[in-house]
């Protein structure tokens, strides 16, 4: 990934001018206008990057000032093997979980956490990951606004994680549309945030009981779907859904 910044002009003369540079009027104007994109409302940018897949929108951000600012507002943070291509067999299985773990460390220490609206963590066939990495992270850019947010940890893990249902709190859990849980532990507390739209568990602790009062809390829900939530003996759906 190149790392030197070049001019943040959205477009740049394909030709190289030959002899000294703007000797007449009509060349300066021209090459003003080549550079008009430098011009452009800094909102401008940040739409045009968010638009852009995670790994193309870090290479913007590397040849482009204005480009780095947007990246620091990137909404759209989704990390997994498959995206951040590491999948490949050259790598052990302890190399492919080091390398992506690093990977999403160095992105998240460089985000402003703010104005994330999507945020996904799979890390399905990666072994022995830092629980403590994955608390960082969702401090880190779960905030006020959030829409979609997945977490899936490995198959090796035993749901030996607690989500931090205080992240969902003060307005946070509000904005959420999409819930996605799978093997870790899940205990809603009464300042969990309403839950809209769906909520997927796959493989997490949480009983009957507990389950009940996430669900009491979220009348807006429309979606619940689980499996292999074996904690779960008996389950009542409030009548307010």
């Amino acid at each position: 990934m190149a790392s030197s910044p070049t001019t943040d002009g959205l477009t740049e003369s394909v030709a190289k001018r030959k002899g000294s540079p703007c000797q007449q009027d009509d060349d300066c104007q021209d090459d003003k206008r080549i550079r008009s994109g430098a011009d452009l409302p800094e909102d401008i940018f940040w739409y045009i990057h968010s638009l852009m897949p995670l790994r193309d929108a870090a290479r913007a951000a590397c040849v482009s000032h204005s480009f780095l600012r947007s990246w620091r507002c990137y909404p759209y943070l989704m990390f997994s093997e498959e995206l951040l291509r590491l999948q490949e067999s050259a790598f052990s299985d302890d190399e492919r979980t080091r390398n992506l773990i690093s990977k999403v460390n160095h992105i998240l220490q460089n985000h402003s956490g703010i104005g994330v609206k999507k945020l996904e963590l799979v890390f399905l066939d990666s072994t022995d990951v830092d629980l403590s990495y994955i608390d960082s992270w969702l401090h880190k850019a779960v905030t006020r606004g959030i829409e979609e947010l997945t977490l899936i940890l490995p198959i090796n893990s035993n749901a030996e994680y607690s989500f931090p249902c205080s992240l969902l709190s003060d307005g946070n859990g509000n904005s959420i549309q999409y819930l996605h849980l799978s093997r870790c532990a899940i205990r809603p507390t009464a300042d969990l945030g309403c839950l809209r739209t769906l909520l997927h568990l796959y493989s997490v602790r949480i009983t009957g009981f507990e389950l009940e009062y996430l669900l009491s809390n979220s009348p807006a829900l429309e979606w619940l779907i689980m499996m292999d939530c074996k904690e779960i003996v008996q389950l009542k759906i409030p009548s307010l859904l």
